[in-house]
């Protein structure tokens, strides 16, 4: 597995979200967020991502939020 293609992947996909998360609602005081979570798994140490895109906000006197999974994982061992 070629890690340096799979890391310019990882990559995109964050940039991708980074900046659909920094879109602004246009209709409540809700902001989004996106986590990046790289860890080491099993005993050849391939590279695993979890992304997490949470949205959360007041819409007037409701809390709103909410949990996306655009992707939950790109790992090497395919």
């Amino acid at each position: 597995m070629d890690y340096t293609k799979l890391d310019d992947y990882r990559h995109v996909i964050e940039t991708i979200l980074s900046e659909y998360a920094s879109l602004p609602y246009s209709y409540a005081n809700i902001q989004s967020k996106v986590v990046f979570d790289r860890t080491r798994v099993g005993a050849a140490f391939l590279k695993e991502t979890r992304y997490l895109w949470m949205d959360i906000g007041w819409d007037g006197e409701c809390l709103r939020h909410a949990t996306r999974t655009p992707h939950s994982r790109l790992s090497g061992s395919y």
